[in-house]
């Protein structure tokens, strides 16, 4: 007779080789339904065509939407993008935006893919917290409304975050790893506003927030790797890290709401809340669950596992945003004539006006600032879906090309594609800062859309109406887009904007020669991770920007050189002066050779006349 323990090596190999078969079938194989005459992307003839695309999707996907949007969406025509971690998609061409858009959540779930991406059930720590938004409706009425009442807050968290992490020694350049820093600072910003100021500066409390967000974000990605019938064994093994961070959360909130509870009874008014003394998302929290009579929502254990994933949400596109954003000003051309001119608006409308007080009213006057980062968020994004839904009606629904699609079948546009359309936006590729400001500065202006071309005229002050970057459209959905538009944008803008506007006014960005790379996992686009920049604070936050070829020495140690030559460019990642002949001398003394050697020894160049 056979022991247990003889069966269970067989079983688990069974296990193994019968689900991974079974995965291997549902991703390279089966079309679950769709359509016949639907076409997929990056497909050719041939019997394995879709199977081979399906594994192009793996490291490709990126290369399959553009194939699609180009072949097929720009001729009106719905495909399937193939997706090797999720299962294929159907992408509609942008002329039945308006259809998608108007169906209501009983027959496509913008809710039920992004469940589904994140592996809810698993990765949010509680299944309350999967199924009920009530974070993102205590958010909604009480973050949104005040946000000028945290400006202030916000604004003295951004100057202790940076001093920490970029330094405040004038002139000296510091190297920083860019997205570990922005991860830190935002990290406490946003958790001055939710725990306020003294948990936001507890390091323990910071870093397993900080840690929880981030694996969050790596665990659902391998969850979608994972064949479905090992998920359930999987997990438990790939969240013990997340659950390690959100004990150490844990515990300081759990006393915290203890001692807040006694104040709070069922039946309590919650229209004239009072948050005088303590105003965060613990105390409303509290108060949205007395008010509710929902005894399980004011439990210490369900209000931090909702602050946990809050964080989630909250911290890591804000992190992706203002990494990609910083690296694209550094890589521009014309880095440092980026940073004077977004340096000039932001210090012209802090100076002129005495009652200047970092609120919605006033960075609505940044419009520098706003299309910088909105125009960061247009080529990078953090994920490539821009509308994606998933079809819950048993009976399934029919798009209006006519195509029937079954229960279960993800439909939605593409906004990486359409971002990157050059007829929408010409030299697409290129990070244009002020592609949107131009919009509002010029009193005159044709502004080019995807329904065709019109004319808009009118005031500084009227066009100051344009889009901003908390504005979705069909054109632009990096916020997503709809009624079911990223609800906490609001606060993520204005948050970007005080972070950016500080940045630009009190440090330089050394330029950079090249871009890193942002990597992509499935539908997700990460940042450059390990990519660094150097800074370095300034003492005037209206002089021009410096470069790290001009150290401030004494003049005595001013290396001498003919006046045919000047100091032209900058290239930052060497370090290194070159020279460039002037017009007019015929007699190159000192080569670009000599310069580099001058630059390199960190002295000075004085020009001899």
């Amino acid at each position: 007779m056979f022991s247990n323990a003889v069966l269970v090596g067989p079983a688990l190999v069974f296990m193994l080789v019968f689900s991974s078969a079974v995965y291997i079938w549902q991703r390279f194989f089966s079309l679950r339904g769709l359509p016949d005459n639907l076409p997929w992307a990056g497909a050719e003839k041939g019997a394995l065509s879709r199977a081979i695309a399906s594994k192009r999707s793996l490291f490709g996907l990126k290369e399959l939407i553009i194939d699609g949007y180009e072949k097929y969406s720009k001729r009106d025509q719905p495909f399937i993008l193939p997706n090797l971690a999720t299962g294929p998609e159907v992408v509609l061409p942008m002329t039945q935006m308006k259809w998608l858009l108007e169906q209501p959540d009983h027959v496509l779930s913008q809710h039920r893919v992004n469940f589904e991406f994140l592996h809810a059930n698993r990765t949010m720590l509680h299944p309350k917290v999967a199924r009920d938004a009530v974070h993102s409706r205590v958010i909604r009425r009480e973050l949104t409304k005040d946000l000028d009442m945290y400006a202030s807050d916000i604004v003295d968290e951004i100057e202790h975050s940076l001093a920490l992490n970029w330094g405040t020694d004038i002139g000296v350049w510091k190297e920083v790893a860019l997205y570990d820093t922005m991860l830190d600072v935002i990290s406490r910003l946003s958790n001055r506003v939710l725990v306020g100021k003294t948990l936001c500066r507890n390091e323990e409390f910071l870093h397993s927030s900080s840690m929880f967000l981030k694996n969050m974000a790596v665990t659902a990605g391998l969850l979608n790797l994972c064949p479905d019938l090992l998920r359930p064994f999987a997990s438990p093994f790939l969240m013990a890290y997340d659950y390690f961070h959100y004990r150490k959360i844990a515990k300081h909130i759990f006393p915290i709401v203890k001692e807040r509870t006694p104040q709070f009874h069922a039946g309590m008014d919650y229209k004239n809340s009072d948050y005088s003394q303590h105003n965060d998302y613990i105390q409303w929290a509290l108060h949205d669950a007395y008010s509710h009579d929902d005894p399980e929502e004011r439990t210490p254990e369900l209000i931090s596992k909702r602050l946990a994933v809050l964080s989630f949400a909250a911290i890591q596109s804000s992190i992706i945003t203002i990494t990609n954003t910083l690296f694209d000003i550094a890589a521009s051309p014309d880095a440092l004539s980026i940073q004077s001119a977004l340096r000039e608006e932001t210090a012209s409308k802090t100076q002129d006006s005495s009652n200047f007080a970092w609120v919605r009213s006033d960075l609505r006057k940044l419009i520098r600032i706003d299309s910088a980062i909105r125009e960061s968020m247009r080529l990078w994004g953090f994920i490539s879906r821009g509308v994606m839904k998933s079809v819950v009606v048993p009976q399934g629904v029919t798009i209006p090309s006519g195509e029937h699609l079954p229960f279960g079948t993800k439909v939605g546009v593409t906004s990486y594609a359409v971002h990157h359309d050059e007829s929408i936006y010409p030299n697409a590729m290129a990070y244009d800062p002020f592609r949107f400001s131009r919009l509002a500065e010029d009193p005159q202006f044709a502004e080019k859309t995807a329904e065709g071309e019109r004319e808009r005229e009118g005031t500084p002050e009227e066009a100051l109406k344009a889009p901003g970057l908390i504005t979705s459209t069909n054109t632009f959905m990096a916020f997503s887009h709809g009624r079911h538009a990223c609800p906490g944008r609001f606060f993520a803008a204005n948050q970007l904007k005080l972070l950016l506007a500080h940045i630009i006014l009190h440090y330089d960005i050394e330029p950079i020669a090249s871009r890193p790379e942002n990597p992509w996992l499935n539908n997700a686009i990460g940042p450059p991770l390990w990519a660094k920049l150097r800074v370095q604070r300034r003492a005037d936050p209206t002089s021009p920007p410096t470069t790290a070829a001009s150290p401030v020495l004494n003049d005595d140690k001013a290396v001498l050189v003919p006046e045919v030559v000047e100091v032209k460019e900058v290239l930052v990642d060497a370090g290194l002066a070159v020279g460039e002949k002037k017009s007019g001398f015929g007699h190159g003394i000192v080569d670009d050779m000599l310069l580099a050697k001058i630059a390199f020894a960190g002295a000075p160049i004085r020009v001899e006349g």
